[in-house]
């Protein structure tokens, strides 16, 4: 599609800032045009399996040669791309059985110009699926129709008036809401859709229908977050009020934390959980917005090729993450470090932007050193790495930015001690183990780390946290006794514990991990030593030491030598 749309010359610039005007447009034209391609696509493939399809793709291009901008709109939107990829994964895959019939699927083109023609005022007379008494307009509504069959279709004629279904129209009628804020000159507009098929590209529930009360109060955190973008991101704005196009509320379900996700399958949608206040649902916008234009920008040009040979490490992720997770993961939290550094507004925000600059610099080096990038990502990464250089190295006070390296180094050695398998050379040598980094592993999808919510605790309310230590774990679930010595930078008292579960075999993998940064605050020469440079060798050797692994630290820490007489 790039010979279709030409880059502005800025775009690199743009990417790693907040953004402008060209390159809103460009990017919003090459959805588009991926979407048209994806229609043909869809058309050519499926019509072999439902020759129907026609009928719903005729009444799109009805509406289109009336009101073109409005099917644009409605094409380069969430609903129509998380719809247009399921079914071309289906139809690629010659997947025809199972669950919802393929037909169903196609079907749906139907409501899609159901969609276009509701939003357009021009009137279409079009069949569309009716999924167990239930038919989806996407951006619109949700129909419940009573007495239907599992998988059927239904008569929909759709205009300026609204819509009947088999010659009536619909007593159970759940529309899409829609959030309408302004702040700073830029008015952001955004569905909150509950009701879509399609929002399986997510892997989160969907929440059952929010009530109208529920509704308002998201309504009144949006316009929060968005004066606080205005007042201190207005950089942001233009960009962000074309990426960002619906709010999908999902479930906890199981989660800690703040949830928040996007997908390339539905551009311009973010699924999250209930927003807890303004200035965290501004970072999650941004965070979520900086995905979007990513992807954008490499369906017009490739930024990678995928499937990507290696799994990498993540700075923000507990599981092994192609190179397109580790570089879209820059591209946000370069976002999100900015956003925190403009915010300025205490020890939390501190901590988050001096630990995100932390993060970004150790990523650079993961995707420098990875193969898979094309020529142009290469210059999009040099660009990051440029933008990243500029970012001051730390803000805030001495213990917050202890605080902040901590958490660092604590995720890295989780990860390694959770996703890379040590060789049974690199065991035999545990003292010394080559450079190398064994098998990496896919690992458990998780991007929660309890130690990061526990510090947020601590920087928020001390007094609170220290008054209820004995009941950490209870509070904060995944946390650890050690963890609270750790961010107090305590550290003998750190590795005592860890140790101490160590040998009486009661360890986590964050044990070892918070040992792991402990001892390497202990160590007058931390790159010297086995534990900090690769911990999962140490742990996978530890039992088999002719010492006790205390003794072995003690020899590091006071600047002992990695010599033969602490081999087995």
């Amino acid at each position: 599609m790039s010979e279709y749309h030409r880059l502005p010359p800025s775009i690199l610039d743009s990417m790693t800032g907040g953004g402008d005007r060209d390159e809103r447009d460009v990017l919003r034209a090459g959805q588009v045009s991926k979407r048209l391609a994806q229609l043909r696509a869809i058309l050519d493939l499926g019509t072999r399996e439902f020759p129907d399809l026609r009928e719903g793709f005729d009444a799109l291009a009805t509406v289109q040669r009336s009101a073109p901008d409005v099917v644009s709109e409605l094409l380069s939107g969430p609903q129509v791309g998380a719809w247009a990829a399921w079914c071309l994964r289906r139809l690629g895959r010659g997947e025809h059985g199972g669950g919802t019939p393929l037909w169903v699927h196609l079907a749906h083109l139907g409501a899609i110009a159901a969609a276009a023609a509701m939003r357009s005022g021009v009137s279409v007379q079009v069949r569309v699926p009716c999924r167990a008494g239930i038919v989806a307009i996407p951006s619109v509504g949700r129909a419940h129709l009573q007495h239907y069959e599992d998988w059927s279709q239904v008569d929909c004629i759709a205009g300026p008036d609204g819509v009947t279904l088999d010659g009536t129209t619909p007593a159970e009628w759940a529309p899409v809401r829609v959030l309408r804020t302004e702040a700073g000159g830029v008015t952001l507009q955004v569905h909150i859709d509950e009701v879509d098929p399609y929002w399986r590209s997510f892997g989160i529930p969907v929440r059952d229908r929010l009530t109208d009360e529920e509704v308002a109060r998201w309504g009144d955190c949006l316009a929060g977050a968005w004066r606080v973008l205005a007042d201190r991101h207005p950089h942001r704005l233009v960009t962000m009020a074309a990426a960002i196009r619906c709010l999908v509320p999902v479930e906890q379900a199981g989660r800690l934390g703040r949830v928040s996700a996007s997908s390339a399958d539905a551009p311009g949608a973010i699924a999250l959980t209930a927003p807890s206040n303004p200035t965290w649902l501004a970072a999650t916008l941004v965070h979520e917005s900086q995905h979007y234009r990513l992807s954008a920008l490499h369906d017009l040009r490739p930024l990678y090729r995928e499937p990507a040979r290696d799994l990498l490490y993540s700075p923000w992720r507990n599981d092994s993450r192609p190179l397109s997770g580790v570089v879209h993961g820059t591209q946000a939290f370069l976002g999100v470090a900015d956003f925190w550094l403009r915010e300025g507004a205490g020890p939390v925000a501190d901590l988050e932007y001096t630990r995100h600059v932390d993060q970004l610099r150790v990523a650079m080096d993961v995707i420098t050193a990875a193969e898979g990038l094309t020529p142009f990502g290469r210059s999009l990464a040099a660009s990051l790495r440029a933008a990243i250089d500029r970012l001051p190295a730390s803000t805030g006070a001495p213990a917050v930015r202890r605080m902040a390296a901590d958490l660092v180094a604590e995720h890295q050695a989780n990860w390694r001690l959770r996703n890379v398998v040590p060789t049974d050379d690199d065991v035999r040598r545990w003292d010394d183990p080559g450079p190398g980094t064994g098998q990496v592993v896919a690992g458990e999808p998780s991007g929660d780390n309890p130690l990061t919510r526990l510090a947020m605790a601590l920087l928020e309310d001390p007094e609170k946290v220290r008054a209820s230590a004995t009941d950490l774990a209870a509070r904060f679930p995944g946390v650890e006794p050690v963890d609270l010595h750790l961010l107090d930078g305590d550290y003998t008292a750190a590795k005592r514990v860890a140790l101490a579960r160590i040998e009486d075999g009661t360890a986590s993998h964050r044990d070892w991990a918070v040992l792991a940064v402990a001892h390497g605050r202990l160590c007058p020469d931390p790159s010297r030593s086995p534990l900090v440079r690769r911990p999962e060798v140490v742990m996978a050797a530890w039992r088999h030491m002719s010492m006790s692994l205390a003794e072995v630290l003690s020899r590091y820490e006071a600047g002992g030598s990695t010599s033969d007489s602490i081999r087995r």
